[in-house]
């Protein structure tokens, strides 16, 4: 027994030593990531292992799940002092059907004016939506990362 927990712990220092390891440079933009303009790609994310994964587009269930937390966006949102990257999605870009999205709507119709209100008493993100020519009373929902970037889903 001692002998085969040997050979395991050798197997395993020799394994270690003998693995490639790769460094990547964060800093250039890469072909398919946001921001480069020429390949329109979208955004890197990390996942629990901190492997770079590439998110997906959002959907219109994901503005269904936003509009649902429109209350607790808007208690966020009056906390942000400073804001990360505002990305716009409009919603009639995205696939699939709206009628749920009407229904979550009407639903929470407070939480929405809620968070409107939020938006518009929230002098960093204010700022940034109106460099983006997005008016407040097209915003259906958000979305806060834990980095500060906030996603505005407009109609």
């Amino acid at each position: 027994m001692k002998r085969m927990i040997t050979l395991a712990a050798a197997s395993l220092a020799i394994a270690s030593l003998t693995a490639p390891s790769f460094a990547q440079d964060t800093t250039k933009p890469r072909p398919g990531v946001e921001g480069d303009a020429a390949t329109g790609g979208v955004s890197p994310d990390t996942d629990p292992t901190g492997a770079t994964t590439t998110s997906a587009p959002p959907t219109i269930a994901d503005v269904v799940e936003a509009v649902k937390a429109n209350d607790n966006s808007a208690s966020q949102i009056g906390t942000i002092t400073a804001v990360g990257e505002v990305k716009v999605v409009k919603i009639s870009e995205l696939g699939g059907s709206a009628t749920e999205l009407q229904t979550a709507l009407t639903e929470n119709q407070d939480d929405l004016t809620k968070l409107r209100s939020a938006v518009e008493a929230n002098p960093a993100l204010k700022a940034e939506l109106d460099k983006q020519q997005v008016e407040v009373a097209s915003i259906v929902a958000t979305s806060i990362e834990a980095d500060g970037a906030v996603t505005v889903y407009v109609q």
